[in-house]
């Protein structure tokens, strides 16, 4: 069986994406994957060092603001520009996925979010090979939101009640694919690969693969305090890391290297961060909070309050179930931020009752279900006979 992959953008994308290549390659030994993204990207980058067969495609991104009435976000002066100049891109790549779909006459296709994911699905209708969404967020985005119309399956983060306007279609909640090495990484394995010390907490702080300014200049802010509650990993996001390595150089007093770990990103090293941690600050894109879920972090989210309304209503959900605490993002300060981690830090209390209620929304089998429904829906094409 062939399966065509897509989705990008971001690592939320692309590490759900890789996992249900795990799941697929384990449940059939001779399935053939080709995993379609934009060139010179985060999803070519990862894929290809990961050994799986990657074909590039133009892609348009949609730029606009939660808060934007509908026509604010189409005449919005800061978007027009590019918004205008990406929808080209977009319809140059539904022919560059025409293309590449038709050479390798998938029997089905899986796209897992993001923008790159729009040419692909479009293209796949087009020549008739049906596709598979997986949606991690209570609010879909934008581009499964269109291609959620013609899927032949849409899975979910979140139990289907809460997609009330996908009632009409083939909905199969699964939960959020988590990657294999996430689940298989052990504590002393990551302090040592951070030369951490054992008897003190850690905390790990990211922004996700693009970084996020409101939270490193909280943490830049605050990061003495920090410093002397716990010893940390701070992943900037590859977009941040040379502006926070610009202010770190400017303050007076530089952080201690052996308590302070900084990086612009973390691929092949994030389960072992993500061991290592005993609370976590990040975003609050599903992904994320899913591989927090499975190991059971206490956790602090700061939602994307400017770009993603998704993530705030990800973190209301959380919030009311008690599983996690929530900043907002846009007025997050350096002492709240404190506040947040010295409450956690100093209450073994609330960290066990937090590790329990995000663990609540764990999904350990959602990369097999989700490869599962993918080799059925293929194996129906197959047998049905595919369009290309």
């Amino acid at each position: 069986m062939k399966v065509a992959l897509s989705g990008g953008g971001s690592a939320g994308h692309i590490m759900p994406a890789l996992a249900v290549c795990d799941a697929l390659q384990s449940l059939h030994k001779g399935v053939e994957l080709l995993y379609i993204g934009q060139a010179d990207s985060m999803e070519e980058r990862i894929v290809r060092a990961k050994g799986l067969a990657f074909a590039p495609v133009r892609a348009g991104k949609f730029r606009r603001r939660h808060f934007d009435s509908g026509v604010a976000k189409l005449l919005n002066h800061q978007t027009l520009g590019p918004n205008s100049r990406d929808a080209f891109r977009t319809v140059a790549g539904v022919h560059d996925a025409w293309n590449v779909i038709r050479r390798f006459k998938p029997d089905v296709t899986f796209i897992k979010g993001g923008f790159v994911g729009v040419p692909v699905g479009l293209a796949a209708r087009m020549l008739g090979v049906p596709y598979i969404i997986h949606e991690s967020d209570v609010s879909p985005g934008l581009a499964n939101r269109l291609l959620g119309r013609w899927a032949a399956a849409i899975a979910t983060g979140f139990p289907a009640k809460y997609y009330s306007q996908w009632q009409d279609k083939h909905v199969e909640f699964v939960g959020n694919p988590v990657r294999p090495e996430i689940m298989a990484a052990h504590r002393l394995a990551g302090l040592a690969k951070f030369k951490l010390d054992e008897s003190q907490p850690v905390l790990l702080i990211t922004g996700g693969s693009q970084g996020s300014r409101e939270i490193n200049e909280a943490v830049l802010a605050g990061l003495d305090e920090l410093l002397e509650l716990a010893q940390i990993i701070h992943v900037t996001g590859e977009s941040e890391f040379e502006r926070v390595q610009f202010n770190l150089n400017r303050q007076a007093s530089q952080p201690d290297p052996a308590r302070y770990k900084v990086s612009a990103f973390l691929n092949a090293e994030m389960p072992l961060a993500l061991a290592a941690a005993d609370v976590v600050v990040c975003r609050a894109g599903m992904n994320t909070v899913a591989e927090l879920a499975v190991l059971e972090k206490p956790t602090i989210l700061i939602p994307n309050t400017d770009m993603a309304a998704h993530q705030m209503a990800n973190a209301r959900v959380l919030a009311r179930a008690g599983a996690a605490r929530v900043l907002s993002g846009d007025s997050v300060t350096a002492a709240k931020l404190v506040g947040e981690v010295r409450l956690i830090l100093s209450d073994e209390a609330e960290q066990q009752r937090l590790a329990k209620a995000i663990g609540s929304f764990a999904s350990r089998q959602a990369a097999e279900d989700l490869a599962q429904l993918i080799l059925k829906i293929g194996a129906a094409s197959t047998k049905e006979g595919s369009g290309v």
